[in-house]
């Protein structure tokens, strides 16, 4: 009796323990899903407008990246007709601009597009632009949308899915060097390579700048990410795989020698190290502060300036050996003095 007490507790404490732990290991809310539709909306045996999607991989800005949609629409009766066709999107993924959209009724997350007369057979391809919504950086994950076409009579066919792919993480390098403060400007020298395997659609650099240090060119971002405390410059452009990216930083800097920080940004997207480096600003010319002379490699290390050693000093006046030798002199004669006194009283 008393083991099937201690089995019962046993089990109930593990049941608890896993209810507890389950919404722990759960994924975070905002991470895009990828179950694809199951087409809830049945098809009616007459419908004759269609609707198709490709793939959709999205790209461009890391924080908001988007790409094109192109839903080709098809009349597939006997006769002229409207074609349009409904589109549905998964969380965190928004209709931007495109395809004479407006949102549908009573369905959350979808838009009624299109409408245009289609001749027996033909067909139009409509373009849309898709942007991701999730409100942080989103990588390596993917999610599933739909399609399907309807006539002007609201007869709509069963959904078609089409996978909508966020980016990868991938591997990009930083370098750069600092030219001297010149009538309080430094020109930065930056070089991005792309050391992944696939086309980068876009990157940003952050600069953190403390006081006395201002970046002017290229144009900072007013996305309100650095807080204040730096500037991002957005790199929204194509770079292909092995493909660097140079490009110039000006800043303005006054009060002296400066340490700026840059790294590459969003920082949880890439698997390499060498993402960030922190230069120096030091004077060069008039007009950049009090520059200060770097210490000696080895402090210890006596310097080449140094004042030569006493011995090694130019010497004036007596020598001591001059002393010596007059002395031995004047002891000489005053022996010969007293030798010829004492010979001049004998005789």
């Amino acid at each position: 009796m008393k083991r099937s007490v201690r089995a019962a507790i046993l089990a109930t404490v593990v049941l608890s323990a896993l209810a507890v732990a389950g919404p722990a290991v759960a994924g975070p809310a905002a991470t895009p899903t990828s179950t694809p539709t199951t087409g809830a909306t049945t098809a009616a045996a007459e419908a004759t407008i269609t609707a198709r999607a490709e793939l959709l991989p999205l790209g461009g800005d890391p924080w908001h990246p988007s790409a094109p949609l192109e839903v080709d629409v098809r009349n597939q009766g006997a006769t002229a007709a409207k074609g349009f066709f409904v589109l549905r999107l998964p969380q965190n993924v928004g209709l931007t601009s495109g395809g004479d959209c407006r949102p549908d009724d009573g369905a959350k997350r979808t838009w009624l597009c299109g409408g245009a007369q289609l001749p027996a057979g033909g067909g139009r391809v409509y373009r849309l632009t898709v942007t991701s919504s999730a409100p942080e950086p989103v990588f390596g994950f993917n999610a599933w949308g739909s399609v399907a076409g309807r006539d002007a009579d609201g007869v709509t066919e069963r959904p078609t899915d089409f996978r909508i792919n966020w980016p990868d993480r991938t591997s990009l390098r930083l370098r750069a060097t600092a030219g001297p403060v010149v009538d309080g400007v430094a020109t930065i020298r930056v070089g991005v390579t792309n050391t992944g395997t696939f086309d980068l659609g876009g990157y940003a650099l952050n600069i953190a700048t403390p006081a006395g240090v201002r970046v002017t060119a290229p144009a900072c971002s007013d996305s309100g990410r650095m807080n204040g405390v730096g500037c991002e410059i957005l790199r929204l452009r194509a770079l292909p795989d092995g493909a660097t990216d140079g490009f110039d930083v000006r800043v303005a800097v006054t009060g002296g020698t400066k340490d700026v920080r840059l790294w590459l940004a969003p920082v949880n997207r890439y698997t390499n190290k060498d993402t960030s480096v922190t230069l120096r600003l030091t004077g060069g010319g008039s007009g950049a502060g009090d520059a200060t002379t770097p210490p000696p490699v080895n402090p210890t290390a006596a310097p080449t300036s140094s004042t030569p050693k006493a011995a090694e000093l130019p010497r004036t006046g007596s020598a001591s050996t001059t002393y010596v030798l007059v002395g031995a002199a004047l002891l000489t004669l005053g022996a010969g003095l007293l030798l010829l006194r004492r010979r001049f009283f004998r005789g």
